[in-house]
């Protein structure tokens, strides 16, 4: 039999990420007194943050452009060009590695996808922080062309 702690722990998690889905909490604190208004007390910064970590969760603009925290598996990979396009401000490179950048919160998912497109268009792997992806390609004898696929991919041009 579940643990009443456990129990707790797990309706925490599922009402942290119905929260998430909402795509409206902006800060930590409106997420720890929505969940205070669900009956989560004492639902300290640290213990949203390790939420926050534990299910990935980032900061990204939602539909009505403003920045708040959502879940990339929930969120998925932006399916048209135009969400693509509200991430992703800019994919150069200077002749050894292609740097993408992205609104805050943004290089986490472009990376993810992009490394599930892997060598075929010619990613060895990537590195993303919050808002910067580093690109090591497969060949850097073809940069500008990996480059070119890269943004074609991402419905750049």
């Amino acid at each position: 039999m579940m643990s009443v702690r456990k129990k707790n722990e797990a309706e925490l998690v599922t009402a942290f990420k119905a929260l998430l889905n909402e795509q409206c909490y902006g800060s930590q604190g409106q997420l720890a007194d929505a969940l205070a208004e669900q009956g989560f007390t004492n639902m300290s910064q640290a213990k949203i943050s390790r939420l926050l970590s534990k299910l990935g969760a980032v900061k990204m603009r939602n539909t009505s452009s403003d920045v708040v925290y959502i879940l990339p598996d929930e969120l998925a990979i932006p399916r048209s060009k135009q969400a693509i396009e509200s991430v992703v401000m800019s994919v150069k490179h200077n002749n050894v590695q292609i740097i993408v950048k992205t609104g805050i919160g943004g290089a986490p998912l472009i990376s993810r996808m992009l490394d599930s497109l892997g060598e075929s268009v010619g990613i060895l792997g990537t590195l993303a922080g919050d808002d910067t992806i580093f690109i090591a390609p497969s060949d850097v004898h073809r940069i500008d062309e990996i480059t070119f696929d890269i943004r074609k991919k991402l419905g750049l041009g």
